[in-house]
């Protein structure tokens, strides 16, 4: 059998398995603000976009909220029903490859679109937005919007 390169851990998700353990082991508590991504990155002596990175795996988890001009704060554990195993690609991976489809899918959309769809978009991003994240329902409604 020919020996495989092994692919390291990307470093982001290993920031991100840090401060869930932190969260985890009561370091944070749900309401707590978390340092600054500038703080994080000089102590955890990484770039800022690692650290921006590692926060947003961790915000589409749902274990922390990050406000723009307020702040980053722990949010209540997600519930078990969101949690899903650990994928080869994380979520930073399936947001970039929804950012190079989307576009093109979009523009697709544009030319066959009728009044009534465009209705039914904005309620369904209406209904996403009464609902806090992320829960089956949000994923349902995602995936409707998206469809």
């Amino acid at each position: 059998m020919p020996i495989q390169a092994v692919e390291p851990r990307r470093l982001y998700r290993q920031i991100a398995d840090q401060l869930r353990q932190l969260i985890d082991a009561g370091e944070f508590v749900v309401g707590d603000r978390l340092p600054t991504e500038r703080e994080l990155a000089d102590q955890l002596g990484i770039s800022r976009p690692t650290v921006r990175e590692a926060l947003i795996a961790l915000e589409v988890e749902g274990r922390i909220r990050i406000r723009v001009g307020s702040g980053i704060y722990v949010t209540d554990r997600p519930r078990a029903e969101v949690l899903t195993a650990e994928m080869d690609e994380g979520p930073f991976e399936l947001l970039r490859a929804r950012e190079f489809i989307e576009g093109a899918i979009a523009a697709e959309a544009a030319l066959h679109v009728r009044p009534i769809d465009i209705e039914h978009m904005d309620d369904v991003l209406r209904r996403m937005e009464d609902i806090p994240h992320p829960t089956k329902t949000t994923i349902a409604l995602d995936r409707e919007f998206h469809t």
